[in-house]
C-alpha cells in the first residue's frame, strides 16, 4: 500500500521521505553498557531489563505497522541472555499497575522457565509502582526489592465492562441480537447482567483469584495462605509496609540492587548492559530500554523494551479479566 501512495504522490510532483526511524521493521536487539566494571577486562554481565506499562499481550497497530507485543518482546531478551554464557544474572526493573491475566502469567512462566534453564538468578526490583499483574510477574525472581518510594501489593482481580444500555435509550439506539442460547452474548454492554451470569463471571473471578494466591504462596514461603488471604483485599503497600508484611525481601537502591544481583550471582565485579534497538541512546543504569516504536493512531505508549499499549487499553470493548491497580 505504501509503495502505491509513494508511486501515487511522486508523480503528482511530491515525494515522501521515510526516516529509518519511522520503518516499520525493527531492529535486532543489541547490547549497551550502562555501568562499567571497577575492573580492568572483565567480562561478567548483570542484565537489566523493563517491565514497564500496563501488560498486555496484544499487538499495538500503528501507521507504518504493527509492534511485537510485550510477551514476545520478553521472549526475545530472555533467549539472548540465555545464549550469553557472561551475563551471569538479571535484573528485572518492574514498574506497571498490571494488566491481563494472561499476560501476566506468561511473563511470569516465562522468567521462571529462563532461571530453570540457566540457573542465573533474577531479582526484582519495584519502582514507582508493581501492583497486581506487576507484583505476580515478580513473584518469578529469586529475590523481591522495592525502592523506598514504591507501591505494590493490590493482589486480585477485576473485571471491568461498561453498561450502555441507558445511554443507547436516550440517544435512540436499539440493539439487536440472535443468538444460539441466553448466554451467548454475556457481559454484552448493551444490557445489564441476569444474576446468573453474574454468578458465573464471579467464579471465573475467583478461580484467578485463586490462582494469583497459589503464586504468592508457592514463591513467598515466609508466608501462610491464611496470612495471603488477609493482605489479597485489593489493598496497596508502601515500600515498609510491604516488607513489614513479608511481600518482599527487602528496600534498596537500584545501584544496591546491582551489588546484590552480583552477590547472588557470586561475582564481585560486572558490567552492567542492556538490550536496546539501532536508534536507542543508553546512557546509564536509569536510562530506560524503549526499542524504536512509531507512536500510532491509537496513541500506543512505548516503555521499556517491552512494547505497551497503555493509553485507551480499558476503552477496547473486548471483555478481559485483569491483573490491574486501576482506580
Amino acid at each position: 500500500m505504501w509503495r502505491c501512495l509513494l508511486v501515487s504522490m511522486v508523480f503528482q510532483g511530491c515525494a515522501i521521505v521515510v526516516s529509518p526511524s519511522f520503518h516499520e521493521q525493527k531492529g535486532k536487539l543489541r547490547e549497551v553498557t550502562v555501568e562499567d566494571a571497577k575492573g580492568w577486562f572483565v567480562l561478567n554481565k548483570v542484565l537489566l531489563v523493563d517491565l514497564s506499562g500496563v501488560l498486555s499481550s496484544s499487538e499495538s497497530g500503528g501507521l507504518f505497522g504493527s509492534t511485537k507485543n510485550d510477551i514476545e518482546e520478553m521472549k526475545e531478551i530472555l533467549k539472548k541472555a540465555e545464549e550469553d554464557s557472561y551475563i551471569k544474572a538479571v535484573i528485572l526493573r518492574i514498574n506497571t499497575p498490571g494488566g491481563e491475566v494472561t499476560a501476566s502469567d506468561i511473563l511470569y512462566r516465562e522468567i521462571k522457565e529462563f532461571k530453570k534453564k540457566t540457573g542465573k538468578p533474577v531479582i526484582a526490583v519495584m519502582m514507582d509502582i508493581s501492583t497486581s499483574g506487576g507484583y505476580y510477574v515478580a513473584m518469578a525472581a529469586d529475590k523481591v526489592y522495592s525502592v523506598s518510594t514504591s507501591l505494590t501489593g493490590n493482589i486480585g482481580v477485576i473485571y471491568i465492562l461498561p453498561k450502555l444500555e441507558g445511554l443507547a435509550s436516550k440517544i435512540g439506539i436499539e440493539m439487536r441480537v440472535i443468538k444460539s442460547a441466553d448466554k451467548k452474548d454475556m457481559s454484552s454492554p448493551w444490557r445489564d447482567f441476569s444474576p446468573q451470569e453474574r454468578e458465573i463471571l464471579q467464579s471465573l473471578i475467583n478461580n484467578y483469584f485463586e490462582q494469583f494466591l497459589k503464586i504468592v504462596a508457592e514463591n513467598r514461603k515466609n508466608l501462610t495462605m491464611e496470612k495471603i488471604r488477609t493482605l489479597a483485599d485489593g489493598r496497596i503497600f508502601s515500600a515498609q509496609q510491604a516488607l513489614d508484611a513479608g511481600l518482599i525481601d527487602g528496600i534498596t537502591t537500584l545501584p544496591d540492587a546491582i551489588q546484590l544481583a552480583r552477590k547472588s550471582a557470586g561475582i564481585s565485579d560486572s558490567r552492567v548492559v542492556m538490550y536496546n534497538r539501532p536508534q536507542d541512546v543508553k546512557e546509564n543504569i536509569y536510562s530506560s530500554s524503549s526499542s524504536d516504536h512509531i507512536p500510532s493512531a491509537k496513541g500506543d505508549t512505548q516503555v521499556g523494551v517491552i512494547n505497551l499499549n497503555a493509553n485507551g487499553f480499558m476503552l477496547n470493548p473486548a471483555p478481559r479479566f485483569m491483573y490491574l491497580w486501576m482506580p
